[in-house]
């Protein structure tokens, strides 16, 4: 088939900006919805044309695909993140979008990550020993997003571009979770690891097409 599928779970705590993310992704003006908190599991998917397309030539079929993203929007509630474990399991993604934010706490956002850990583990199989060995034949993206690196800034969030000086705090506030994305890559030793700094609300699209075209590396390696 010439066009491609990109499949991904979405998780992080609640407020990270997960449904956000695939409101943009399917052409929603954000700016104009009334925020609430997600409480189910929800499927979004939509056919796009990367915009990397256009630093292709034209005889190159990167240059006319199309890939059908298909998002599972997960609660970040941490009383409802058992439906964590329900969709991994049901849904058989390419990989997982956990992200980050810089205005909420590292703690409870370590926490989240950590979840997103074990209930990954306990999607491969319930019995740890099993699980353990399933994760090292495991081919999977774990992607880390820093959302919202807009608040790093002073200036006009709606004219906001990426600075040095606010990639460096975005680096330095990841750090933070270093241990456990550790932990994430010696257990998944085959998995492909990626991090992006951006910001869901007010980067251009193009930074968000860069997301999609990171996972569409991983997954095909064109």
């Amino acid at each position: 088939m010439f066009d491609r599928d990109i499949r991904v779970t979405v998780l992080g705590n609640t407020g990270v900006g997960k449904t956000t993310l695939i409101n943009r992704m399917i052409g929603t003006d954000v700016k104009k919805i009334v925020s609430k908190k997600t409480l189910e599991i929800n499927i979004e998917e939509k056919k796009i044309k990367l915009k990397s397309s256009e630093d292709y030539p034209w005889y190159s079929p990167e240059a006319h695909r199309k890939y059908r993203i298909i998002a599972i929007d997960n609660p970040g509630d941490y009383k409802l993140r058992r439906k964590w474990r329900e969709a991994m399991r049901k849904f058989k993604t390419d990989g997982m979008l956990f992200l980050l934010d810089p205005d909420q706490s590292v703690e409870v956002q370590r926490v989240a990550m950590e979840d997103s850990y074990n209930y990954f583990l306990d999607s491969l199989d319930l019995k740890p020993e099993k699980a353990d060995k399933k994760a090292a034949d495991t081919k999977y993206i774990f992607h880390f997003v820093v959302n919202k690196v807009d608040l790093f800034s002073s200036e006009d969030p709606n004219e906001f571009k990426m600075s040095p000086k606010i990639k460096e705090q975005a680096v330095d506030f990841l750090a933070h979770f270093a241990p456990t994305m550790d932990e994430f890559k010696t257990t998944f030793p085959l998995s492909k690891f990626g991090i992006s700094y951006l910001s869901t609300l007010y980067s251009p699209y193009k930074s968000l097409d860069k997301l999609f075209e990171i996972l569409k590396v991983f997954l095909y390696q064109t």
